[in-house]
């Protein structure tokens, strides 16, 4: 038995040791790279995920995007990452509008706030800050669900080079940000069936 392990052993842990690597340096590096943060002063997902429900009961949930990035203003961005994220909160059929005509509940959004300066508070996000990172453009994010100029979750994000808005990894990178935004919880996923393996 002994003898059996000892190969094992020098075979799987050179392989691993090479699958961990790769990992490593496919979640830090490379174009589209991405990293997310859920703020730490968010209520926690449950009660978020019930505020997003009530704001979306009767239509869609307002998305504001107050100045631009990739060479769009923010109201031409606005309508971009609305549909980019509609229906696609874990178990919730929310959508999402830049029309801030078409909510029922105006006070209810989510803000997205793209090349953010860093040493910007979410909360702030809510009252209305729009500080960027003035020396030069980077894909440093912050989206944030507000209720008047109330924070109830923010996300921090980070990624690289995106070729735009048509991007499919900018995409991905919205729908992160609003998945973390919204974290699903394990009753949920046990009510709607679970895990795919």
């Amino acid at each position: 038995m002994p003898a059996f392990r000892r190969p094992h052993r020098r075979i799987a842990l050179p392989a691993l040791t090479v699958l961990l690597a790769a990992f490593v340096l496919a979640a830090c590096t490379g174009p589209g790279s991405v990293r997310t943060v859920r703020g730490g002063m968010s209520d926690p997902g449950p009660f978020v995920r019930d505020h997003l429900q009530y704001a979306g009961r009767e239509g869609p949930v307002l998305v504001e995007v107050p100045v631009g990035a990739m060479g769009l203003t923010g109201q031409q961005l606005a309508p971009r990452v609305a549909d980019i994220i509609s229906g696609t909160v874990f178990g919730m059929t929310t959508q999402f509008t830049a029309d801030r005509a078409a909510v029922q509940e105006p006070n209810w959004r989510i803000i997205f706030l793209f090349n953010n300066a860093l040493n910007l508070r979410a909360d702030e996000v809510c009252a209305g800050e729009t500080r960027q990172n003035a020396e030069r453009p980077s894909m440093n994010t912050l989206a944030v669900f507000c209720h008047r100029d109330r924070m109830y979750a923010s996300v921090s994000g980070y990624a690289q080079n995106f070729g735009g808005v048509d991007d499919p990894a900018f995409s991905a990178y919205a729908r992160q940000l609003v998945d973390e935004l919204f974290p699903r919880n394990s009753d949920e996923m046990l009510r709607l069936g679970g895990w795919d393996d």
